[in-house]
C-alpha cells in the first residue's frame, strides 16, 4: 500500500491500482482502477452521493390484484405471503450493510455488500467542512468489486486522512 494524495485528503492504495482524473462540474471526481479492472470512483464536493441503498418496494400478496387492475408495473416489487411488512422483512432483501464509524476524527458511513462482488462498497463523509455553497462531502465507492478488491478497498478506507483547513 502506498499513500495517494488527492489534495483535500489522502488514502493508502495498493501500488498496482491506477488513479485517473475525471471531468467534474461542481466537484473533484477521480477514478481508481484496480489491477484487474474494477473501478472505484470518488466525488469530493457539495453534492456527493450518500450511498443510501434504494428501499425495496414490498407488499402483501393480497395487493397483487390491486396493482394488476390498475396496470401498474410490478417489476422489482416483492410480494410476501403475509399481511404486514416489517423492517426485518426488508432487511432480508437489502444488498448492503451500512455502519457508522470514525475515520481520522470524522464521522463516516461505510457500506459493503452482504455478498462480496454483488453490490456497493464505499465510504461517505457527510461533512468535512464548509465551503461557499455549504457542507463539503466526500464519497468513494465501487460496485460489484471482485472479493479481493473489495477487501483491499475496505482496508484502504480506514487509512483516509483528511487535510484540516
Amino acid at each position: 500500500m502506498e499513500a495517494t494524495d488527492f489534495g483535500s485528503f489522502s488514502i493508502d492504495l495498493p501500488t498496482e491500482w491506477k488513479v485517473n482524473e475525471v471531468q467534474g462540474i461542481d466537484s473533484y471526481i477521480w477514478e481508481i482502477v484496480t489491477g484487474n479492472g474494477d473501478t472505484i470512483y470518488f466525488d469530493y464536493g457539495y453534492y456527493s452521493n450518500s450511498l443510501e441503498e434504494e428501499s425495496v418496494r414490498m407488499y402483501p400478496n393480497n395487493m397483487i390484484p390491486w396493482f394488476l387492475e390498475r396496470e401498474i408495473d410490478t417489476t422489482g416489487m416483492v410480494f410476501l405471503d403475509k399481511e404486514t411488512i416489517t423492517e426485518s422483512d426488508r432487511e432480508k432483501y437489502r444488498k448492503q450493510i451500512a455502519v457508522q464509524d470514525t475515520i481520522d476524527g470524522f464521522t463516516a458511513k461505510i457500506v459493503e455488500p452482504k455478498v462480496a462482488g454483488n453490490g456497493l462498497t464505499g465510504v461517505y463523509f457527510d461533512s468535512l467542512g464548509e465551503g461557499s455553497l455549504g457542507k463539503i462531502m466526500l464519497q468513494i465507492s465501487g460496485i460489484d468489486l471482485a472479493p479481493v478488491n473489495n477487501d483491499l478497498f475496505l482496508k484502504s478506507i480506514r487509512t483516509i486522512k483528511i487535510k484540516k483547513e
